[in-house]
Formats: structure tokens, C-alpha cells, sequence
């Protein structure tokens, strides 16, 4: 801020100080110059008069003398002379009093000529005094010079400070775009980290279902074999019984119950199953529909119903009974979590690229977050003893997985639960079945010799007896290998009935090697754990048919029906 109290900014204020130096300082010069030149000159014509002044009195003088001189050499001259003398000395004196006179104009010129120097001098003090008074402002202007270059060094240093400031934020903004870099890196870490432990529980559990599912499968398929022979033996002796004996209904009892625990045997399958049992085009809004209608007027009475289906929803390949059994669970276990007023909703919808999504989702009571990490655990239950196996969601991603599907629940307390299945699509217009015989009530039309090849005593014991009791001859041996050694011995059966899970050679290479032996020889399948790779060898072999343990009479009978009425394609 200058004298007047304007605010002028240092680097304007300092030019401004500095032009005003220069032009006062140029100014002095000037002056000076000026001042030393009216000096010289007034200097050299003092000098000059002097000088002049001078030599006229020493002529004066010189003249005076030689007067005198000649007056006093003249004294004895004549009187006559003495009046010319007399007259010449008037004319002197006359000449002196001019020169006198010219003396005094000369003192006067060197007096006025003095005068005149005194006001040269008297100009050239005012011109120190100015000199001094210039050099006091620019005493002042430097001062204020030394005060701008002070404020200017301030200046510099607050913008050195500045500078300093503006690279510490740099590198603060720098260090914190690293640290940000760092937080989401690790917070990319935490998530790859949990979806790694996702994954890692998810292949944990995967191999837990893979290994309960095989321990599972090899007691389905030997209670299979057991429930085969007690089905097969009471349904041949309910054909031997009076329907009104009590043996009959004591046989009748005796099948029911076998027929149950294949059913029971049946789920430990599908649990076990990595691939569907049997491959057809499906419609999943028809088995929603179908499993509403058979659910409509017990379970799913109890609450509010809303059916959410996509109209184009685009067919799945699979097996209808394990898809109907896990939509069963879920429909059941979501009605037992809701009160009377809850709202059961299944959905349908189509998904990008070649997926449709199912959703069961409930109002109900939900899952804390404990109780969802162990809900696909098989045999983990929340329900009172005796209310349920544990098996139900263990069942239901069986099936999905075995259908090439994904399984996600989500679910809090409270606020409900919602399982969602994704399934990958098909082709329309494309079916794979198994063959399904009807079983008729008349016995087989004409005997047969039959090779019996399966490796469970229970079962060559029952099922021989069925053979016998329908009329056919039985030959039965325990393995692959010595069912070959019959035949390459020259033996020709009308049909072979051949268990698929044999030890030794097992039935898939029993039949080539049989096949090759005789191309056109019937040949009925049966197992205790059907699964594709049965189905594909139905596929491959003309003549061949499927027959799941445990089975009865009348089934045998049907399929040994259509083996000896010619060759046949499922």
C-alpha cells in the first residue's frame, strides 16, 4: 500500500519506484550539466573583465609614472614651456579623470560582474540544495527500493513456500492416489480372497455331496438288489395265492413296503447321480403346474399362491422325476416355513445366452446366516426329530448339478427365502427316453431258455424263481465271464437277463463280447443304479431293454414279452 493508501501490488509498485529513480536521477544530471556549464562560462568571463581590468590599470599606472617622470625632467623647463606643459598636463589630467571614469564604469562592470557571480553562486547552492534534496529522495526512493526488494525476497520466499507447498501436495495427492490404488488392490484381494473361500467351500462341499453321493449310490444299488428279491418273490407268490388267503394280503403288504423302500433307494440315486437317469426334452412350467395341482389341495392350501411363468420359456434336457422330487422339496419345505397368510411365488424366466431360471421363493420365517452355510449339508436339519431326514437340499442340488444347472439361496430371518435354479436350454424338438414297458396281466406267450447273469445270491434266488414260476428255463451264473464260458461252450439262450454292476468284466463289456457271439441275441438290462451310461448302452444296442431294480413279476414278465417279439430300439 503506497502513501495514499491504494493497495499496489509489490512487482508494480517496485517498477514504478524504479522509472520514477531513473527519470529524477536523469533530471539531476541534466541540471547539472546545465548548472556546470552556466558556471564555466560565467567563470571564464569573470576572468576574461579581470584580466582586462588588469591591464588597463597597469597601462594607466605605466602611463601615470612616465607623467610624473616627465614632469619632474621637464621642471627647469621654460616658463613658455611651462604653459604648454601646464595645458598638456590639464589635457592629462583630463585624460586621466575619462580614465578614472573608465575605472569606475570597470569597477562597476566588476562589481556587477561580481554581483552576477554571486547569483551564479547563490543559483549554483540552490542547485546543491536541489542536488541534496534530489539525493534525499533518492535516499528515500532507495529506501523504498531496499523495502519493495525486501518484500519482493518475502514474496519470493512465500512463493518458494508456495511452490514447496504445491509440490508437497502433488506428492501428497500422488501418495494418495496410491494409498486408493492400495485400498482397492486390497480390497480386491479381500474379494478374491472371499471368492476363492467361496469357491473353496463350494468345491468342499461339492466333494462332500461327491463322496456321501457314491457311499449313497453303493447302498441304493445293494438295497436295491435286496427289496428286488423280496418284491420279486412276493409278487410271485401273490400269482400263486388266492386273492381272499390271508397269505395273499400278507404278500400284497410284503410288496407295498418293497416298492417303498425302492422309492427311498431311488432318492439316495438321484442324491448320488452326476448325471440325470433319463434325458427328455421338459417342459419346467408344465411340472410346476402339474406339481401346484398335485399340491394344491394339502400342502399348499395352507398359504397364498402366485405363479410367475414366463410364456416362452425355452425347454430343458432332463430327467422329469428328480426335477419333480427337488421342486417337491423346495415347495414343502417353503410352505412348513411360512404361517397360514405367507405367500409361496414360483417363477420362470428366460436368462441371456442358452439359461432359464426357476425361482421358489417363500415369506416365510428365513435362515439365519449360520444355518444357510450348512443348509445343502446332507442329513443337517433344523426340524424336531422325526419331522425330517436332512436330505431334502442336499437332494435338490444333487439334481441341479446333475442337470448341468446352478444352485443360489439367499435367505435372512425374517424376511423369507428365495431359491433360484438356472438350468442350460436345448434344442427344441429333441427327446431321449428309456423304453417303458406296460406290464400285462397274461403270461409270457412261449417258454424261454434263459442265461441268468447277475452276481447277488438274493437275486439269481428270486429271480430264478420268477423265471420259474412263468414257465421259462433258468440257467444262472455270477459273472460276466462265466456267462461267455457258457456260451463259447455251445450253448444258445433265447434271452439273457444281465446285471450291469458286476465286479470282473461288469455288464457294458459282458454285452459286447455276448453280441459278438450271437448279434441278434435278446438281452434284458437290469440294475440297481440306473444312470447314463445304461442309457447309452440302450442306446447303442439294437434288441437291448432297461429294467430298474427292484422289480416285480408282471414287469419282468412285460419286458421278456417284448424282448421275444423281435428285435427293438428304445
Amino acid at each position: 500500500m503506497d502513501a495514499e493508501g491504494i493497495a499496489i501490488e509489490p512487482g508494480d509498485k517496485l517498477s514504478d519506484l524504479l522509472v520514477a529513480n531513473e527519470a529524477l536521477a536523469a533530471d539531476l544530471i541534466a541540471t547539472n550539466k546545465v548548472l556546470i556549464a552556466e558556471s564555466e562560462t560565467l567563470t571564464a568571463d569573470l576572468v576574461a573583465a579581470n584580466r582586462a581590468l588588469a591591464l588597463r590599470n597597469e597601462a594607466l599606472m605605466t602611463e601615470l609614472v612616465k607623467a610624473h617622470r616627465q614632469i619632474a625632467d621637464h621642471a627647469e623647463l621654460d616658463k613658455g614651456r611651462v604653459t604648454e606643459i601646464a595645458a598638456s598636463e590639464l589635457e592629462r589630467q583630463s585624460s586621466q579623470d575619462e580614465r578614472k571614469e573608465r575605472a569606475a564604469e570597470l569597477v562597476v562592470a566588476n562589481e556587477e560582474l561580481q554581483f552576477q557571480q554571486g547569483e551564479k553562486q547563490k543559483r549554483a547552492d540552490e542547485l546543491v540544495v536541489a542536488n541534496q534534496e534530489l539525493l534525499f529522495q533518492t535516499g528515500e526512493k532507495g529506501k523504498r527500493a531496499a523495502e519493495l526488494v525486501q518484500v519482493l525476497k518475502q514474496l519470493a520466499l512465500e512463493t518458494e513456500c508456495g511452490e514447496r507447498a504445491a509440490a508437497l501436495a502433488i506428492a501428497n495427492g500422488r501418495l494418495a492416489a496410491q494409498n486408493l490404488e492400495l485400498e482397492q488392490r486390497a480390497a480386491q484381494l479381500v474379494t478374491s480372497n472371499k471368492v476363492r473361500l467361496e469357491l473353496l467351500a463350494q468345491l468342499l462341499q461339492s466333494q462332500k455331496l461327491e463322496s456321501l453321493g457314491t457311499l449313497a449310490g453303493g447302498i441304493a444299488h445293494d438295497m436295491n438288489n435286496v427289496l428286488g428279491a423280496i418284491l420279486g418273490l412276493a409278487t410271485t407268490h401273490l400269482e400263486l395265492q388266492p386273492p381272499e388267503s390271508s397269505a395273499y394280503q400278507a404278500f400284497i403288504t410284503i410288496a407295498k413296503a418293497a416298492v417303498r423302500g425302492g422309492k427311498m433307494a431311488k432318492s439316495l440315486l438321484n442324491f448320488a447321480r452326476q448325471s440325470p437317469a433319463e434325458e427328455h426334452e421338459l417342459d419346467l412350467n408344465t411340472i410346476l403346474r402339474e406339481e401346484v395341482r398335485l399340491l394344491e389341495r394339502t400342502t399348499l392350501s395352507k398359504v397364498n399362491l402366485r405363479l410367475a411363468l414366463a410364456l416362452d420359456l425355452r425347454p430343458v434336457r432332463g430327467d422329469a422325476s428328480a426335477l419333480t422330487h427337488a421342486l417337491m422339496n423346495l415347495c414343502v419345505n417353503a410352505v412348513e416355513a411360512m404361517s397360514d397368510q405367507g405367500t409361496l411365488t414360483l417363477r420362470t424366466r428366460n436368462l441371456e445366452g442358452d439359461w432359464i431360471e426357476v425361482e421358489v421363493e417363500d415369506t416365510g420365517s428365513g435362515m439365519t446366516r449360520e444355518v444357510l452355510a450348512k443348509a445343502l449339508n446332507p442329513f443337517f436339519t433344523t426340524k424336531a426329530e422325526g419331522k425330517g431326514t436332512g436330505l431334502g437340499l442336499s437332494l435338490v442340488y444333487s439334481a441341479v448339478k446333475a442337470h448341468g444347472g446352478q444352485l443360489d439361496i439367499q435367505s435372512e430371518p425374517g424376511r423369507g427365502t428365495t431359491v433360484t435354479m438356472r438350468f442350460p436350454t436345448c434344442e427344441p424338438g429333441l427327446q431321449v427316453q428309456p423304453a417303458e414297458a406296460e406290464p400285462p396281466s397274461e403270461p409270457a406267450l412261449v417258454p424261454l431258455a434263459v442265461l441268468l447273469v447277475d452276481d447277488d445270491p438274493l437275486m439269481q434266488s428270486s429271480s430264478r424263481a420268477i423265471l420259474e414260476c412263468l414257465g421259462h428255463t433258468v440257467t444262472g451264473v455270477t459273472s460276466g465271464e462265466a456267462a461267455l464260458a457258457w456260451m463259447e461252450a455251445g450253448h444258445l439262450p433265447d434271452a439273457v437277463i444281465l446285471d450291469i454292476n458286476m465286479p470282473g468284466m461288469g455288464g457294458a463289456k459282458t454285452l459286447a463280447r455276448l453280441r459278438s457271439l450271437q448279434t441278434s441275441l435278446p438281452v434284458l438290462l437290469t440294475t440297481g443304479r440306473v444312470d447314463q451310461a445304461a442309457l447309452n448302452l440302450v442306446e447303442a444296442h439294437p434288441n437291448v431293454t432297461l429294467l430298474p431294480k427292484p422289480f416285480s413279476l408282471n414287469e419282468l414278465r412285460a419286458h421278456l414279452n417284448a424282448l421275444a417279439q423281435g428285435p427293438t430300439r428304445p
